[in-house]
């Protein structure tokens, strides 16, 4: 039977019927591996984020020096590998969103709690050091007009 209110039992049904947890230890082993995936999340996130902004500052530099440093059948096939990559990460991430949301709505109390920790944990390693400074650069970046001052 689905629970359909949080509980705090170790016996739990995660994503499919063969991964139920029948002792303390595949409950913890299986908290381990959310914690992992949601850590996994937000560095997948934060590839994502790197690439749309170096691929903004290069596009950009590239406007304002006024040079093309590649050939425009090179810089199309470079942009459309780009946008290829980043079409992955962005399947990934979504894939990855969706079943830590569905592992979440086995109403585990410490599947969510792990979930929520692992995600945090993994923003606070992987996009929260220099996010203000990068959110700053994306917008000089994406002015022409701010070096013209």
């Amino acid at each position: 039977m689905m629970h359909m209110t949080f509980y705090w039992g170790w016996q739990v049904t995660l994503l499919f019927d063969q991964w139920k947890t029948h002792s303390f230890l595949q409950y913890w082993a299986s908290l381990l591996v959310l914690f992992a995936v949601s850590l996994f999340h937000e560095y997948v996130v934060s590839l994502r984020a790197h690439l749309r902004t170096s691929q903004l500052l290069k596009q950009t530099e590239n406007f304002m020096e006024g040079q093309a440093m590649l050939l425009p059948g090179q810089f199309k096939k470079r942009a459309c590998i780009l946008k290829a990559g980043e079409t992955v990460l962005f399947a990934v991430n979504a894939l990855l969103g969706y079943l830590l949301m569905l592992a979440a709505m086995s109403y585990n109390g410490g599947v969510v709690l792990v979930i929520v920790l692992g995600l945090s944990v993994g923003f606070f390693w992987f996009r929260s050091g220099n996010y203000v400074a990068q959110e700053e650069e994306l917008q000089l970046s994406s002015d022409p007009c701010s070096s013209c001052t």
